[in-house]
């Protein structure tokens, strides 16, 4: 009977302990929290206490410390939960957050009176009959299979038979055993006097689950609210991380919003708008970037407003592909300050990221008319699109405001001016300073256009925006207008795929809207620049005493190139986004002879570099390679040969 009882005493405490643990350890581990933009408004608060979610009219949610929190709409969801999940937490039940960490399935519900018999009478005797004092054991017979607690998992399906009878020291020694455990422990009694458990009169008989994380509570608003069109939501998201010197992650996935129609445009008594999404606080924010991401705000409001702080805003794509594309509202930056504003400490690296700024905003950068500029920003990774509303640089200052300490290390970016505002410094009447591109980093910086009609001159392309300069003859009569001083980048670090390529368009427009050709272009490092006024067989073939190598347009048309030898490499360039590189077999021949082992094409966006010897062993009278853009294709030699050139 000892033997039993201290079984019994050591079971229950074990069973205590595992709930105890099983139902704490959810909340020290970081995990991922899922809430649905459709839903509602999202405020995300990080502080020394912890991190809190508040959607629409919802009470505030404390989640974990370190929880990962990520944005996306349910439509995007119900895919990837479908199939990603089992259980509860994969249907869209209206809850807001959806915690997959730990999910059990739950089993089958059983009868309310259900109970079990006792796992320490089970270990010393599995065979054991129950005694007639126990009135219970009749309702037992359906529930043989559920568990009591995890002390019993492994004799769950043991039978038992309330039929047998039971001796007389048996049935003293159960009821003397369940008396202490009764006085011990309410909980594990098994008499009639058993004590429900909150979660077991709620489920109608069912075990609790400790291990299973249930969905939080729904947010007040479940159902989808503030729909746009094409998939956009009038919803906003607000981050504030007021913990210095921590981090704050958010994943955006698939979110679209636009609240640019928020805001009164007047400029006697002019109203801010709602921004899509807002960055705040001394903390710092990283945002991973999964799937399409857009972004447009309201009047005055960056489309993602990271005005100046001292936290760090770090747009990320370290997962699934991704991407954002960010519109700033009338006097705001596409990403950055909004109206009157400045911004700071912006890193992107990775991602493919577009930013518009509005009228007076940069692209990336401050807002117009702000009292800080547009500093401290940083890209080291991704494709980065950055075009400045009226006045605003692309990557900078805002109208009349500064851009400084502009780092570039990698990815490949491409800065645009608004009108008179550079395309990497300052907007309109503003400087840029400090600005440095270094490593692998592929650039290109274009000047904000002039605006004759408003009386300004261009932006530089880097440096600063139109102020002033102008030329006029003796009587003051305006000949030119000045344009943006053009300020030296550092780029002592840049490797030998790295470069700048500055351009100037000419002020004018075609049919089509687009400037009509370039008014200015140059390389840094310096390239090789082809000329375009020599005559085609002089400029537009190499020179091999056969029918030699030459450039051409993707329809035949003849291009001018540059082809310099260096070392066993020919390096043939061209100054144009899409062109073909054709060429005889004779000519192959006759470079292999002259020591070349392999060609280097360059255009404006790709570089490609092929093998004398392979080109060779594919045989043929022709080969080709083609450039357009970004992309590069090699051509069947018998391809090559039905091609229609000027060569032909």
């Amino acid at each position: 009977m000892r033997k039993t009882d201290a079984f019994r005493r050591a079971a229950a405490l074990l069973a205590a302990l595992s709930i105890t643990v099983s139902l704490a350890a959810p909340a020290f581990a970081a995990t991922s929290r899922t809430y649905y933009i459709d839903k509602g408004d999202i405020t995300i608060t990080k502080d020394e206490k912890g991190q809190t979610v508040k959607q629409g009219d919802s009470e505030a949610e404390k989640i974990g410390d370190d929880d990962e929190i990520i944005i996306t709409t349910t439509t995007a969801a119900t895919t990837t939960q479908e199939s990603d999940l089992e259980g509860p937490a994969a249907e869209d039940s209206g809850f807001g957050p959806v915690v997959e960490d730990n999910y059990q399935p739950v089993p089958p519900a059983q009868p309310e009176n259900a109970e079990e018999p006792k796992a320490a009478d089970r270990q010393e005797s599995t065979e054991e009959p129950k005694g007639a004092d126990q009135p219970e054991n009749t309702d037992r017979q359906e529930s043989a299979d559920q568990q009591e607690n995890t002390d019993r998992q492994e004799n769950a399906e043991e039978p038992k038979d309330a039929d047998q009878p039971e001796d007389d020291d048996q049935k003293k020694s159960t009821e003397e055993s369940e008396d202490a455990n009764r006085q011990e422990n309410a909980e594990e009694s098994e008499d009639t006097d058993r004590q429900k458990s909150a979660e077991e009169q709620e489920s109608a008989g069912q075990q609790p689950q400790p291990q299973q994380a249930a969905p939080a509570a729904a947010p007040a608003a479940s159902t989808p609210v503030n729909k746009k069109e094409n998939g956009f939501w009038g919803n906003t998201i607000t981050v504030i991380n007021n913990f210095a010197n921590t981090v704050l992650n958010l994943t955006l996935k698939d979110v679209k919003i636009d609240v640019s129609h928020t805001g009164t445009e007047n400029y006697i008594n002019p109203e801010a708008g709602k921004a899509a999404l807002s960055v705040q606080g001394d903390g710092n924010v990283e945002i991973e970037l999964d799937g399409k991401n857009e972004l447009k705000s309201g009047y005055g409001r960056a489309g993602l407003e990271k005005n100046t702080s001292k936290g760090t805003l770090t747009l990320k794509d370290d997962k699934e592909p991704g991407s954002l594309k960010a519109e700033g509202g009338t006097g705001a930056a596409g990403i950055g300050g909004s109206d009157g504003k400045g911004t700071n400490n912006i890193i992107i690296s990775g991602g493919t990221v577009t930013a518009e700024g509005g009228n007076y905003g940069a692209g990336i950068g401050s807002g117009g008319g702000s009292y800080d500029g547009g500093d401290h920003i940083t890209i080291t990774g991704g494709t980065v699109n950055a075009i400045g509303g009226y006045w605003g640089a692309g990557i900078g200052g805002g109208g009349f405001k500064s851009g400084n300490d502009i780092t570039i290390t990698g990815g490949k970016v491409t800065a645009e001016g608004g009108i008179s505002g550079a395309g990497i410094g300052g907007g309109y009447w503003g400087r840029g300073r400090n600005i440095t591109v270094s490593g692998a980093a592929q650039v290109t910086a274009v000047a904000g256009k002039s605006d004759e009609d408003n009386f300004s001159g261009f932006g530089a392309t880097i440096g600063d925006g139109y102020n002033g300069g102008d030329t006029r003859d003796d009587d003051g009569n305006l000949i030119s207008y000045g344009s943006g001083k053009e300020v030296q980048a550092d780029i002592s670090g840049l490797t030998t795929t790295g470069y700048i390529r500055h351009i100037i368009y000419k002020p004018d427009l075609d049919s089509d809207g687009k400037p009509d050709g370039i008014l200015k272009e140059w390389w840094e490092p310096e390239r090789p620049q082809p000329n375009p006024g020599a005559p085609a067989e002089e400029s537009n073939e190499v020179d091999l005493g056969t029918p030699g190598l030459h450039v051409e347009t993707l329809e035949g048309d003849p291009l001018p190139f540059d082809a310099r030898q260096q070392g066993s490499t020919l390096r043939v360039t061209s100054d144009t986004l899409a062109a073909r590189l054709h060429g005889t077999r004779q000519a192959l021949e006759a470079l292999r002879e002259q020591g070349v082992e392999q060609i280097q094409f360059v255009t404006s966006f790709k570089t490609t570099t092929l093998s004398v010897e392979d080109l060779l062993a594919e045989g043929g009278s022709w080969f080709a390679l083609e450039h357009d853009g970004l992309v590069s294709r090699r051509l069947s030699a018998a391809q090559a040969e039905s091609l229609k050139c000027w060569r032909h």
